[in-house]
């Protein structure tokens, strides 16, 4: 591809910033510096300010944006991409839906900013990484409401259920850690895991982790019945 074409993402399907910076990740790689993208994506200020953060923090020019009615254009040139040395530890102990998305979200705007990011799933929240898993939403009537809330998530927000997350997190190079008495304890095995690479390990591990780290995020603790 040559400095004056230009490949186009239709990224107006998500209200997440990261997922826009995630889809302009795939589609330069393998470019050469100074290849063109523009982007469509809605027009929201928040986000499109995040995507200029992200430009300048990892080394891409936004040459320009052209906001519309409902929708967008960024005009993006791939740079040097910056090195981030920054370290991020994320550590998961729930599968309660509403309280293992946040710190996803932090953890996939870390991987797109090029952070080093440990990902430490423990307690309940092995279950997240066993094949097939499907969170729900906490509380006595929680289960009710999950294929609304999942409805909304997917088709209004664009927003990634943890299981597609965690898939982009290792796409994005995050390094997984799970706690093997906690598998025991919830029967997760590794043959069920969805990821590749992982390091197995317990809370010496963690606070190890977490001591090297610049950045440690947590999700709500919880105690789920194995």
């Amino acid at each position: 591809m040559t400095t004056q074409e230009r490949l186009l993402i239709d990224a107006r399907g998500t209200w997440k910033p990261y997922r826009v910076a995630y889809e302009v990740i795939k589609a330069l790689r393998g470019l050469d510096t100074e290849a063109l993208v523009e982007v469509i994506t809605k027009n929201d200020t928040g986000l499109l300010n995040d995507l200029g953060t992200w430009c300048r923090a990892t080394g891409h020019e936004l040459l320009g944006k052209q906001p519309g009615e409902g929708e967008a254009r960024l005009l993006i040139r791939k740079g040097e991409l910056a090195r981030n040395d920054q370290t991020m530890t994320v550590v998961i102990s729930t599968t309660s839906l509403e309280h293992a998305v946040y710190p996803l979200d932090k953890a996939l705007a870390g991987a797109v900013l090029g952070l080093n990011v440990n990902m430490v799933f423990e307690g309940a929240a092995v279950r997240l990484l066993k094949r097939g898993y499907r969170p729900r939403l906490s509380g006595l009537v929680g289960g009710l409401f999950t294929a609304k809330v999942e409805r909304v998530m997917g088709d209004e927000v664009g927003w990634p259920l943890p299981q597609e997350s965690i898939l982009i997190l290792e796409d994005l190079g995050a390094r997984f850690y799970v706690c093997s008495p906690s598998m025991f304890g919830y029967g997760v095995h590794e043959q069920d895991l969805i990821v590749g690479n992982y390091t197995l390990g317990a809370v010496v591990t963690w606070a190890d982790l977490l001591a090297r780290s610049d950045i440690q995020i947590f999700s709500e603790a919880q105690f789920d019945k194995p």
